[in-house]
């Protein structure tokens, strides 16, 4: 049971789906949260935050995979893909509100930083639960199809590479 809830929260986190979602949600935020500077300009707050939100999302969910195989050690890339998507995320969402001129950056922000950090964590432990579990892999690996050879697959020193696709040995 707990095994098909993280896979399924897997799934959705690696989704334009739920990108979209989130984004919705912190778009209808911004928008509330800025509605005293008028509704024209708190609806431009709120479309912006929402485009950001789901541009961050599918962005930081490219580069969680990519940093995350960078360290030799898993658990140091788990560490290292968290810490770089969150830098990357707040650092663009204070510039771009900046730019538009958001009145309550802080209180903007505020509420989605909690979703935020736990999407960063909760992401790259399942990328460390995936190269740490084989049959968790192999489940996911199972649902997809795959063109390549059954024994191929079946080798459990293969991980594949998050940006190509192609099977590497893990270093």
């Amino acid at each position: 049971m707990r095994d098909r809830f993280l896979q399924g929260l897997y799934r959705l986190m690696n989704s334009p789906f739920g990108a979209v979602l989130g984004g919705l949600v912190y778009g209808l935020w911004a928008l509330g949260v800025n509605r005293h500077a008028g509704w024209p300009h708190a609806a431009v707050i709120g479309c912006a935050h929402w485009a950001m939100s789901v541009a961050i999302t599918m962005g930081c969910v490219a580069l969680m995979r990519t940093l995350f195989w960078l360290p030799r050690s898993p658990r140091n890339g788990a560490l290292l893909a968290a810490g770089g998507s969150l830098l990357l995320t707040y650092t663009l969402l204070i510039t771009v509100h900046t730019m538009i001129g958001t009145p309550n950056i802080l209180v903007t922000l505020a509420p989605g930083m909690l979703p935020t950090v736990g999407f960063a964590v909760v992401f790259s432990s399942l990328l460390l639960r995936e190269t740490a579990d084989p049959a968790w892999r192999l489940s996911l690996e199972r649902r997809q199809p795959n063109p390549e050879p059954a024994a191929t697959r079946m080798n459990l020193d293969l991980v594949t590479s998050p940006l190509s696709g192609d099977r590497h040995a893990r270093a």
